[in-house]
């Protein structure tokens, strides 16, 4: 997505930014035992995957990047940063119009802004949000993506 030479080969590039992005996961997973380090780490990783999936990938890879600084971002209490971040990953889904484009993509991005709203206290739109995320599920083809979405909308405990 960038003409500016690379100074890390595909390869490579490709394979921090799986390391990075599966690195996030490990630190969102230890919840409220994830130290003040660790949070900062999270959001840092987060960033630099989202990073390295824009130069190699496409934009299912950058929208995934924006939904999982969200993410990081409300699990750190950063809501302002989360809401932008989520608000970002809608504005590439909504700018994409490639049918390669994954079925549950538009689901996760609308449970990653219903999460972001949660963290930024705006129980309102996260409402709406998850309404829509729910809505999407029907679209989700394979049976495991559409019950992974739909217990992520869970955690919400919205509705």
């Amino acid at each position: 997505m960038t003409s500016e030479p690379d100074p890390l080969d595909h390869a490579t590039q490709r394979a921090l930014a799986v390391a990075l992005f599966n690195r996030v996961w490990d630190l969102l997973d230890r919840g409220d035992a994830r130290s003040g380090e660790q949070t900062d780490e999270m959001i840092d990783a987060a960033h630099t995957s989202r990073y390295l999936w824009r130069r190699i990938g496409g934009t299912e890879q950058a929208i995934v990047g924006e939904w999982q600084i969200s993410r990081a971002y409300a699990a750190a209490g950063i809501g302002g940063e989360a809401v932008r971040h989520a608000l970002t990953a809608q504005r590439l889904l909504d700018l994409d119009h490639d049918p390669a484009v994954s079925d549950w993509l538009a689901a996760s991005v609308q449970e990653g802004i219903a999460r972001a709203y949660l963290a930024d206290d705006k129980p309102e739109a996260a409402a709406l949000a998850h309404s829509a995320g729910r809505g999407a599920l029907a679209d989700i083809a394979d049976a495991e993506d559409r019950a992974l979405i739909a217990s992520q909308l869970d955690e919400l405990g919205i509705g």
